[in-house]
């Protein structure tokens, strides 16, 4: 079971391109987008993959967001989001605020042991930690424009292994 992570994508339609493109070549079961889509044409590029996501703090339009994700059959919520994949916990959400604040709630999610998995975006940092039985993924930006890099995560779930992606 191979998850594909994706977060601010901030309408660079290059970089969502080549996500998608490595999401399919990578033969992934789910794609987990974690904010700041912008614009809902940035969803279609993900067109027949499975999308889970949550909005982030740029995602102004969610009505036409939540719209054409209806159309495409994916699922993005308010976050924080849980889920379930393979018996395991997941917990999806973007980020609020400044870099520490994220940081410092994502912290308290994991340490309430409640996931096995907490996934975040926002800080446009990429991220991998584990704090007790939960792994902390961030897979940076895919968009670029902050750090620079334009990365996405690939979370093999048979054995928790993870792996950042450089979009070139």
């Amino acid at each position: 079971m191979k998850i594909g992570i994706i977060s601010d994508t901030h309408d660079n339609i290059e970089s969502a391109k080549r996500a998608a493109t490595i999401f399919r070549e990578e033969k992934v079961d789910y794609v987990f987008h974690l904010g700041d889509f912008v614009a809902p044409f940035t969803l279609r590029i993900f067109e027949g993959l499975k999308l889970y996501g949550v909005f982030g703090n740029n995602d102004g339009e969610r009505l036409l967001l939540s719209k054409v994700a209806g159309e495409l059959d994916f699922v993005i919520s308010e976050a924080p989001f849980e889920m379930d994949v393979e018996r395991k916990k997941f917990l999806l959400l973007h980020g609020w605020g400044s870099v520490d604040r994220t940081r410092s709630i994502v912290d308290s999610f994991a340490k309430s042991g409640n996931y096995n998995f907490v996934l975040y975006g926002h800080t446009h940092r990429r991220d991998l930690r584990k704090i007790g039985n939960t792994r902390i993924i961030n897979p940076g930006e895919a968009c670029g424009y902050l750090t620079g890099t334009k990365s996405i995560a690939l979370l093999n779930l048979d054995n928790a292994s993870v792996r950042f992606v450089v979009l070139d």
